[in-house]
């Protein structure tokens, strides 16, 4: 006997109520979920409604104890020598935060650690520190109080008496400039290529110049070393074809780049004069290249008092010692 068109109606009304509630079930299931994970994130949790976490009391018959603003257990005092747990999300923050300079309550930034450690870590990949025998770099005094200098906004002039640019100076000299070209740039600032010119006498020290500045281009800091011993025209190529951030040249091959147009230092904002350099017109010429006013380092090589009074009636600016 076939089926009435109620009786198919039934069924089917039927079915669409089954499926609502289903629906309904599962809505209010995932509804529960998210309210329950919302609570958890804000910290906040529904205190149970029976009574499994304590007893009610004469005092306390309804058991509600924890919505009592005079709760004893809340008002004893905590004990002071107990000390809490330090959580663990803000552990290396204030590991980070440890990093100040002597009689500074000024931090140092993570760039510039971040740096520093890229520099020890190639040098012990190499085999040439050992952190078990040699000092790290962070703890080193005059890394700081270079870089409270050059922290200062006005130029000035860093005179180092009687020694040339160890490999731990010449680190914290580089990762400083580095710290200062990525703070303008996270500014927004337009920051002129190249930004730091380290002059060295020789091809040699050029050499280890760009060897502390080489695991500094994994984070953005690409290093160009121009010297004689080397092809002109390969150099030449080179730098066009390129936007160096950092420059290390001796002054016979970077007066000779300048003439041909192959670089143009009239933005330097950091140099750094490693040695007495002679004559003393390669240096002028030089510098009358340079528009701005840089922070400017000069190691003197022994040649003090001969620097000093070469360097300040060059640059005209104030004098700053750090020994």
């Amino acid at each position: 006997m076939a089926k009435g068109d109620d009786a198919v109606r039934r069924k089917k009304n039927k079915s669409n109520r089954k499926k609502m509630q289903a629906n309904d079930v599962s809505s209010a299931r995932v509804a529960s979920i998210i309210a329950s994970k919302r609570r958890r994130k804000d910290g906040k949790r529904r205190r149970c409604e029976g009574m499994c976490f304590s007893l009610p009391t004469p005092e306390d018959p309804f058991n509600d104890r924890f919505d009592n603003p005079r709760d004893p257990r809340k008002l004893a005092p905590h004990n002071k020598n107990k000390r809490s747990p330090q959580p663990k999300l803000h552990q290396d923050e204030d590991r980070d935060k440890d990093h100040k300079a002597p009689d500074s309550d000024q931090a140092i930034s993570k760039f510039l650690i971040l740096c520093l450690n890229a520099i020890q870590d190639a040098w012990t990949e190499e085999g040439s520190f050992d952190p078990n025998l040699d000092a790290p770099l962070l703890s080193g005094t005059w890394g700081f109080r270079l870089w409270r200098r050059c922290s200062a906004p006005q130029s000035d002039f860093v005179d180092i008496n009687g020694v040339c640019a160890n490999r731990e100076q010449i680190a914290w000299l580089v990762s400083t400039a580095s710290d200062i070209f990525a703070a303008k740039e996270k500014q927004g600032l337009t920051v002129p290529s190249p930004f730091l010119l380290y002059l060295v006498p020789s091809q040699e020290k050029a050499l280890q110049v760009r060897s502390v500045c080489k695991p500094l281009k994994a984070l953005g800091i690409h290093t160009v070393s121009v010297h004689t011993g080397a092809s002109l025209d390969h150099q030449v190529r080179g730098l066009k074809s390129c936007d160096p951030e950092f420059l290390v040249s001796t002054p016979e091959r970077l007066l000779e780049l300048v003439s041909q147009s192959a670089i143009d230092i009239s933005g330097i904002s950091f140099l750094v004069i490693d040695g007495l350099i002679n004559p003393l017109d390669k240096l002028q010429a030089i510098t009358a290249k340079i528009s701005k006013e840089p922070h400017v380092v000069v190691f003197t090589d022994g040649c003090g008092k001969v620097s000093m009074s070469m360097v300040k009636n060059l640059f005209k600016s104030a004098l700053n010692t750090i020994q």
